[in-house]
């Protein structure tokens, strides 16, 4: 007897639970047809002056029946040679930096607000590590690209590529229907960062850089068949969608910091960060998005190239093949030793020390754990990356929700500009007769 023969016939009480009774077989393909659709990007129109310091609106054209993917396009002129000994540089994660926040509307009401720090964090919580090599080339994650430095000398235009992190972005299931809003508007505001938080001017001057041109948004539109073209201008709509909250910033000092969430709707996770104030150094000036307690007074170090910083080892590390993510800190610079969430006086989970928050939690939950080992999660769902809900906590029948955390001593010569708290939640968006809006306000 073969032995895959003999394999087949040690059949036994136990292989019931297997292959009793089966309902698939694995050689013999099943598949379902879809309905007939197309996709095409279209370029939008903003009213206003998009740049440095504004704030412009789009209204979505209705092209198509639905929107999935927002890019917003941005070209930026590089570094000139003439301005290398001034040490003037753009921020690293240029892209990110540009956008301080981005608003949807529908019909006038606000349904979701993104935020460039918030952009950043997500995509180090969610991002499959087989894209970060061009995700990090879309947004401008090396300044040197952008500086005609290490890795491009030339001086030519760089574009940005910034994909927006809405719900009906990241889901082609939750695609806005377009066609049921006939009697609502929907409307994309960005608020554009000003030109000295995005530029390291160095002992040169702001004038060293041309302005960034080119700016436009690009939407994903779906294209219905006629059926379902009429199916969904016709019908109701309820979608379950995601929703980012965040109230400011808070103080943050050395010891012990007791934080009030105001909150509300369930909410999937808890983020955190610790926002440190830029020095007079100009190292530390192209860290935005450094949340660290690491002394930025040793720039020669893995630590400091892996969270952004100026550093001597950037001619050693930076390549082609290489991104800032390849480089991994050596120490724990999570600022916060241990946190602990109260909810009306009670405890959610006994005190955790701050490596719980910044390396455990994300690898339960999250498809990465972040290079930058500063960004603090709490989840209450399974799975806070899927659109199903496997888990959460209701902060609108939370009557007092505190977050407890101790916070190390800052950086030499740095204090602390505050800590960053983010919320995850759930809300339903109600499309009827033609209007759009959310089924629970805050």
């Amino acid at each position: 007897m073969g032995g895959g023969l003999l394999q087949l016939v040690a059949y036994g009480a136990q292989d019931v639970y297997l292959t009793g009774n089966p309902q698939i077989t694995f050689f013999k393909v099943v598949y379902r047809r879809h309905t007939n659709f197309a996709i095409e990007a279209i370029q939008q129109t903003f009213n206003g002056n998009a740049g440095y310091g504004n704030t412009v609106t789009c209204q979505i054209s209705r092209n198509g029946d639905l929107i999935n993917r927002m890019y917003l396009q941005v070209d930026v002129p590089k570094k000139k040679t003439a301005q290398a000994a001034t040490n003037s540089t753009y921020q690293n994660y240029l892209g990110l930096r540009l956008i301080k926040s981005v608003v949807i509307e529908i019909g006038g009401q606000q349904i979701d607000k993104h935020y460039s720090d918030w952009l950043y964090i997500w995509n180090e919580l969610s991002l499959p590590m087989g894209k970060r090599y061009a995700y990090d080339t879309m947004v401008g994650a090396d300044k040197d690209i952008l500086n005609g430095g290490y890795v491009n000398s030339d001086i030519t235009n760089t574009t940005l590529y910034i994909p927006f992190e809405f719900w009906f972005c990241r889901n082609v299931g939750l695609a806005l229907p377009l066609i049921a809003l006939q009697y609502h508007e929907v409307k994309v505001k960005i608020d554009f960062e000003t030109k000295p938080n995005c530029i390291s001017v160095g002992t040169g001057a702001l004038t060293d850089f041309e302005d960034i041109k080119n700016i436009s948004l690009w939407a994903d539109y779906i294209f219905l068949d006629t059926d379902e073209r009429r199916r969904f201008a016709q019908l109701s709509h309820e979608y379950l969608i995601e929703q980012l909250q965040f109230t400011g910033t808070e103080p943050l000092v050395a010891g012990t910091n007791r934080i009030k969430l105001n909150f509300n709707h369930p909410c999937k996770e808890l983020i955190w960060v610790a926002k440190v104030a830029p020095s007079s150094t100009t190292v530390n000036k192209t860290r935005w998005y450094d949340y660290t307690n690491l002394d930025v007074a040793d720039d020669n170090t893995s630590e400091s190239l892996a969270y952004g910083n100026d550093s001597a080892l950037g001619g050693q590390y930076t390549s082609n093949y290489l991104v800032i993510s390849d480089v991994k800190p050596k120490t724990n610079s999570n600022p916060f030793t241990n946190a602990i969430l109260q909810l009306n006086g009670n405890d959610r989970f006994a005190v955790r020390e701050g490596d719980y928050f910044n390396y455990v939690q994300p690898f339960q939950h999250h498809t990465n754990v972040p290079v930058n080992n500063s960004i603090n999660v709490y989840s209450f769902a399974l799975k806070p990356e899927d659109h199903q809900p496997s888990g959460t906590l209701n902060m609108s029948r939370i009557d007092t929700a505190t977050l407890m955390v101790t916070a190390k001593s800052a950086p030499t010569n740095q204090s602390y500009q505050g800590i960053n708290i983010y919320a995850v939640n759930y809300n339903v968006l109600r499309i009827l007769s033609g209007m759009g809006g959310l089924a629970y306000s805050n």
